[in-house]
Formats: structure tokens, sequence, C-alpha cells
């Protein structure tokens, strides 16, 4: 894979070509039991969200929490980059194409660089999403039980009541872990899509959701080092790494 020019990140048009994994587990069984429903429209940013939902007791992993929401702003980023909305040069997001969005997330995100009115660094955009890291949370939940993946239920904390997130789709789901394990396991013929998704679950401390054996994840956290480096996901990574930095200093 190549990096371009302003506005270029991902070269879909091609794979990586790696070696297999030493660790065998199974792989060519996964790859049998995909189920068609992963066919079934989630974006990136919502794979991710999913996979960050306790599988057993609802509500957002503890491992996830405190990523969750930088780690869903590079997610929309992306996904943003590939429609050609925005484009990042030298760590400066620029507004592409301000036509109005019909998918409810990105229009949220790119409302707010269109209000910008002019260019704005990429750890900016995220710290500035991260704050609101709530607000985008409801946003995926809304759109994630619309599509009947996700369920919510009435609960109180002290009398005050809030609302928790389950799995419903827990089939969809589950195919979407598969998915990234094979990424993980067999990086020979990984979609790009896929291998995006993987840096963001490492990212937001979700490895051994995937991997909840030791031996798989150590060798899933070894091929993490041979996935693609383009520009552009160098830079959101780099920024989503400087506000880790930035918010457990704040708290250290």
């Amino acid at each position: 894979m190549k990096s371009g020019g302003k506005g270029s990140m991902i070269n879909f048009s091609g794979t990586p070509n790696f070696r297999h994994s030493k660790l065998s587990y199974g792989i060519n069984e996964l790859k049998k039991i995909k189920s068609n429903k992963m066919d079934k429209s989630l974006k990136l940013s919502e794979k991710l969200f999913c996979l960050a939902v306790n599988p057993k007791n609802g509500g957002i992993l503890m491992s996830a929490s405190s990523a969750i929401s930088m780690t869903l702003t590079g997610s929309v980023i992306v996904e943003l980059l590939k429609k050609e909305l925005i484009s990042i040069e030298k760590g400066i997001v620029h507004l592409e194409n301000s036509t109005i969005q019909n998918d409810e997330i990105h229009e949220f995100f790119l409302n707010r660089v269109r209000l910008r009115g002019k260019d704005r660094k990429l750890r900016n955009w995220i710290s500035y999403f991260n704050v609101r890291g709530r607000k985008i949370q409801k946003l995926f939940i809304r759109s994630l039980v619309r599509k009947n993946v996700l369920r919510t239920e009435e609960k109180r904390i002290l009398f005050i009541p809030y609302e928790k997130v389950y799995l419903m789709d827990r089939e969809l789901v589950e195919n979407i872990r598969k998915d990234i394990e094979i990424t993980l396991l067999d990086l020979a013929g990984s979609s790009d899509d896929s291998i995006i998704l993987s840096v963001m679950i490492a990212k937001t401390n979700l490895l051994s959701r995937i991997f909840p054996d030791r031996e798989r994840r150590k060798e899933a956290t070894r091929n993490l080092k041979k996935l693609p480096d383009t520009d552009i996901s160098k830079a959101v990574q780099e920024a989503i790494d400087m506000m880790h930095a930035a918010v457990y200093a704040s708290i250290s």
C-alpha cells in the first residue's frame, strides 16, 4: 500500500502480502463458519462500538471505557476520508465536501468541521470530540438500536434513571469478532477495513475481547506490528496516542 497526496489515505484496490501466521488455531474453520450476516450494513466505527459492549452483562467494557471516545472519533475520521468529505495533510484536517449527510453520525462530525470554517489540526479535533464522548456514544447506540444490533434497558443508580446497552444480534457481533481474529492471526488477504478496525481495537484495549486465550493474544500483538502504515492512518493513530498521553497525564 502506498500513501498519496492530499486527501489520499489507503489504496483500497490491494491488500498486503504477509506470510501466514505460525499459529494455525483453526483459521480455515473460522473462515468457513462466517455467516452472511457480516454483510449487514455496519460502518467500521459501529463495529468497533459493538465490540466494546460487554457481551455478558451489557454496558461498555471497563477496559475500553477510557479510550472508546477517542477511537470512535478516529474511526469516523477514517470513514469521512474514504467518502472524500475531508482530507488530511501534514496533520491538518481540510474540508473537501460540505454536503449534508444522511448518516446521522457522519453529519454530527462533519457539521462541526463545517461550522468551524477553517482548517484545524487532527489532534485538536480528536480532543474536541473526545470531550463530547457521551453524546457520540448515544448517537451510536441510537443507530445500532435502529438496526436491531443493540438494545437498551432503563436502569437506575440511586434513583437516577439511565439507559444500559446490551447486544441484541449476538451472531453478527460474534462474526465481527471472528473477522478480526482471522485478520490478526492470518494476515494474508485481509481487507483494508479489517486491518484498520484491528488497529482501532488494539487502541481501545479490546484485544482480550477478541483473544481470551493469552497465547493467541501474544501472536496478535506481534502481528499488529506487521500491519501496513500509510501517512493518513499513521496520523490518526499518532493523534489518538497523543490524546491518550494527555488524558493519563491529567489524572496522574
